[in-house]
């Protein structure tokens, strides 16, 4: 099957062909026997070249024009051969082009004077028209089609940017999915730990205690199973809003209720919370303030980790710089730490400076004497 291309090449050359023989026809008495000849023989080699055009577009149309200056079959072959060059070559290439045409078309009238009563003003007139009308009819197409490309390619930039931009939107829920459940189940299952840990070891609880220690097994397990069930519907089918997971569930008011679970826990924990209720954009007061409680409820996590029973020191106060500060310092012994009864992922704390930096904050966490210190500046009121 013949392709596109092939089809406009044997047109072009028919066209080539017919426009030769409309110019040569009229002035076929005016040839000798061996002029006629070469003035086939050139169109011929000419209308031949045009194969050779989309890949040597200046040669083809340099042969075309020059023999189109003495041969009358050549005059179809280097307007097509022109106006292939217009389309491909750069703007001084094929200036030059139609200066050399123009100047073709000046000499053929002298070589075939006055044919079918065409006076010689009247040949440079038409041929000069006929000439820049095909070259400025390439420039069209080719601006036409350097406007189509670029359109073309602009539309694959921004379908590529689109695809970057919907991968880097996953990455980013998926960062976020997981910042959240490690938070909320690293604490609850460590609570789970510790409870159950104290009713395997000790044997002088009371009953009353037990059911205590029970109670708050079961309860912490729900919400884990909670959280874990959320968390599924969204990765599964969709079937829970990730939106509505990912909001800002808490806040610098739940905070006693955490302090209390560790301290039922058996940490000893030394609050000092002054914070106040600054005016400003809510949704950006209430993202600290949850970042706010995801810094404590992880240090007060890593303290039940790696430093059990260890006292821990919160401090959270805002400043009028438009800030909150979050500090939480555990006191370890000097004696060497013991062996962590919990497993970690050990990305607790690089999830908490991915949170803090989201909005704007500076965190640093890392050993001060005998105590860690987990440090946390986030924008507040603003």
């Amino acid at each position: 099957m013949i392709s596109r291309q092939g089809i406009v090449d044997v047109v072009l050359v028919v066209v080539a062909v017919g426009f030769g023989l409309f110019i040569l026809i009229p002035t076929i008495d005016m040839h000798s026997r061996s002029a006629l000849v070469l003035d086939l023989v050139l169109g011929t080699a000419a209308c031949g070249a045009l194969a050779g055009r989309r890949r040597f577009p200046t040669a083809v149309a340099g042969f075309a024009v020059a023999a189109s200056a003495v041969s009358a079959f050549a005059a179809g072959a280097s307007l097509v051969a022109l106006f292939t060059a217009a389309i491909r070559v750069r703007t001084p290439v094929i200036a030059a082009l139609t200066a050399a045409e123009l100047i073709a078309t000046f000499c053929f009238p002298l070589v075939y004077p006055e044919p079918a009563g065409f006076s010689y003003r009247t040949q440079i007139i038409m041929g000069s028209l006929m000439n820049l009308a095909v070259a400025g009819w390439g420039l069209m197409v080719r601006a036409q089609r350097n406007y189509l490309r670029a359109v073309l390619d602009r539309a694959h930039d921004l379908e590529v940017g689109q695809e970057l931009l919907a991968a880097t939107t996953r990455d980013q829920e998926r960062r976020r999915i997981a910042r959240e459940m490690h938070d909320a189940l690293a604490h609850r299952l460590s609570l789970l730990s510790v409870h159950a840990g104290a009713l395997e070891f000790r044997s002088d609880l009371s009953p009353e205690q037990t059911r205590t220690m029970a109670a708050v097994i079961r309860q912490t397990s729900h919400d884990a199973l909670g959280d874990l069930q959320d968390v599924i519907g969204i990765l599964r089918d969709g079937s829970t809003s990730a939106g509505s997971l990912l909001e800002p569930r808490v806040g610098l008011d739940d905070l006693s209720a955490l302090i209390d679970e560790s301290r039922l826990s058996g940490s000893e924990v030394d609050v000092d919370q002054r914070v106040d209720q600054a005016s400003g954009s809510a949704s950006r007061n209430a993202a600290a303030a949850a970042t706010a409680y995801r810094i404590v409820q992880e240090s007060l996590t890593n303290a039940r980790k790696h430093a059990p029973g260890s006292p821990v020191r919160i401090v959270v106060r805002s400043h009028e710089e438009g800030e909150i500060a979050v500090t939480v310092s555990t006191f370890l012994d000097r004696r060497p730490a013991p062996a962590s009864i919990i497993p970690g992922s050990g990305t607790g704390l690089s999830g908490l400076s991915e949170r803090v930096s989201l909005l704007g904050g500076t965190f640093s966490s890392g050993r001060a004497a005998n105590q860690f210190v987990v440090t946390a500046r986030l924008p507040w009121g603003t």
